[in-house]
């Protein structure tokens, strides 16, 4: 027994993370002073104050729980000192006192629950040690392997009745489980079916709960020097058959009896108080495991009440006071968001775009001689921006210029010789050249390209390509004004049905993003483009206000105010729609 009690107190100590020392006080249930006194680590010295914590548990046969002050060390850091009291069969068996770090209260309450678990399964171990038959313990084996051997909860409970009744040389072996607080037969040895509604049934639950309700083993005959208790149920189930002989014990899970396990006995074979304590060992380990076999099997709807059940329980029931204050908190918000309006805006990604945008083309054919701007730079009306190769039409300038002097020459000595048929044809071909002469100097005149009106150069860069050929009408620049943008707003085909003509907004651009501009919807495009995973509608605004640092093709978030709403609704409009479209599908 010493050993089982030193290797349960040093696992205690090791699960327990921070535990620094530790001692185990045992006495005979409810006796006098302990007996035996165990210590963690063994050659631990100064235990005064494990002494005195665990004298006090003693006393009042409840945890107690001290801080003091690490004088060991010298570190000033704060200790917990815990005493545990150990209960074998409700009686009180000892005190369990461990000193660790100090915890918070929550932590402290879930180590008392930690040792207090432990504890349970100690006394299990002490009542199997008590046990000096071998065949107790290979019984104990075999049952709860029967319990676990089949998938079915059904097979395996019957499984274990027909094994107890082969066992303990029972006519019958029953097992049942509470249910909302009601008695429900699950098996009964050697009989497949089971009619809930027959008598017989009817008379062993009722014994089942007459033994639950008391909460100990009801053994019936009752022997006269045994403690009195209520066995009206197990003599009314005596009755049908005569000298039967009754053994009733609940079957105990986390210290909550979850069902009873009734054992039947014909031919005066009465039940020793040797059987009696082995058939609860039984029940001490069989009852967990066929209770979690059960539970694992419900249909999903009784799991789901059941966790309802246990939520409002933790919710309006003691302790729990983290829970209470989240859902209260919860509760209150929600009805305030319920009640609460906001302006209620719809996002969506924007980008600016010239209002007017004018390009300069080549008027002719030529070679690009000199590039003055290029892409992003700024320009005024008249400056100059590109200039063509004109070699080539001033050779022809002074080709038409030197015919034009000549043709002035003969027709001047055609007149002065009163020749009329030259000085017609001379004059004709004077204008001809003339209007060759006037030609070119046009063509000159446009070889300088310049701006047509104070703006931004969007596009155009010929820097790169000096010299090289142009055509009549190629597009050389694009020029916007500064002073004339337009946004774009590609608004979400979920939200584009809110939007409408002459709606506000507010526009931040991601180059300036300290700046909030008002915006007014201008025009709805009835035409989706696709991206992103989403289908966009191109929504034009205009802006009330420029800024110098406006460029096109900066990019940004709108907000469209569309009216005032519920806050719940806002939050959670998204999601809904996603159900309505969801349920929709699905629907036949």
């Amino acid at each position: 027994m010493e050993k089982v009690l030193q290797t349960w107190l040093s696992h205690q100590c090791r699960k327990l993370s921070g535990s620094t020392q530790a001692m185990l006080l045992t006495n005979p249930p409810d006796e006098g002073p302990t007996t035996q006194t165990l210590f963690w680590p063994e050659d631990l010295g100064d235990h005064q104050q494990l002494s005195r914590v665990a004298q006090a548990a003693l006393r009042t046969g409840q945890v107690v729980i001290k801080t003091n002050n690490n004088e060991m060390d010298k570190t000033g850091e704060p200790l917990d000192a815990m005493a545990c009291p150990v209960f074998l069969n409700g009686r009180l068996f000892g005190v369990v006192a461990i000193e660790m770090t100090n915890r918070s209260k929550p932590m402290q309450e879930e180590t008392v629950r930690q040792i207090q678990a432990g504890a349970e399964w100690l006394e299990a171990m002490i009542l199997l040690h008590g046990s000096t038959a071998k065949e107790q313990l290979v019984n104990l084996v075999d049952l709860v392997a029967s319990g676990l051997e089949h998938e079915r909860f059904k097979f395996a409970a019957s499984e274990v009745t027909n094994e107890l009744a082969q066992r303990f040389s029972c006519q019958r072996v029953s097992l049942g489980f509470l249910r909302y607080n009601r008695v429900k037969v699950e098996a009964l040895s050697h009989c497949s079916r089971i009619d809930q509604h027959s008598n017989q049934v009817r008379a062993i639950r009722d014994a089942m709960g007459e033994s639950l309700d008391q909460g100990t083993t009801v053994v019936y005959p009752v022997k006269p020097d045994a403690t009195p208790m209520v066995t009206r149920f197990h003599a009314r189930l005596a009755d049908a058959q005569q000298e039967t002989t009754i053994c009733t014990l609940p079957l105990i899970k986390n210290n909550k009896a979850v069902g009873a396990l009734l054992l039947e006995r014909v031919g005066g074979k009465s039940f020793t108080p040797e059987t009696v304590v082995q058939c609860e060992q039984i029940g001490l380990l069989l009852g967990p495991v066929l209770e979690t076999r059960r539970r694992d099997e419900r249909p999903l709807p009784y799991k789901l009440l059941e966790s309802v059940q246990t939520g409002c329980v933790k919710l309006f029931g003691p302790r729990y006071l983290p829970l209470k204050a989240v859902v209260s908190v919860a509760t209150v918000l929600l009805v305030w968001l319920s009640l609460a309006n906001a302006m209620f805006r719809i996002s969506c990604d924007s980008v600016l775009e010239t209002g007017i945008c004018q390009v300069v083309v080549a008027p002719q054919q030529g070679y690009i001689a000199e590039a003055h701007v290029r892409a992003g730079d700024l320009v005024q009306k008249g400056d100059l921006l590109a200039t063509l190769d004109d070699q080539d039409l001033r050779a022809e300038q002074r080709k038409w210029q030197s015919q034009r002097g000549r043709l002035i020459k003969e027709y001047r000595k055609a007149l002065a010789g009163f020749n009329r048929a030259d000085v017609a044809i001379l004059k004709a071909k004077r204008a001809q050249a003339e209007a060759q002469l006037k030609l070119v100097e046009q063509q000159l005149a446009r070889t300088t390209l310049v701006a047509p009106f104070s703006g931004l150069i969007v596009k155009g860069d010929l820097s790169q390509a000096l010299g090289s050929p142009v055509t009549r009408g190629e597009v050389l620049y694009e020029v916007a004004p500064t002073d004339n943008y337009l946004v774009v707003l590609k608004v979400d085909d979920r939200d584009i049905g809110r939007v409408s003509l002459g709606q506000k907004g507010k526009l931040k651009l991601s180059g300036i993003p300290d700046q909030t501009i008002a915006i007014t919807i201008d025009r709805l495009t009835p035409v989706s483009t696709p991206g992103e995973a989403r289908n966009y509608f191109r929504v034009e605004a205009v802006m009330e206000k420029h800024s110098d640092l406006m460029r096109p093709g900066m990019e940004g978030i709108s907000k469209i105010e569309i009216g005032r709403e519920k806050l719940l609704w806002i939050w959670t409009r998204r999601s809904v729609e996603w159900l309505r479209l969801f349920v929709w599908k699905r629907l036949p």
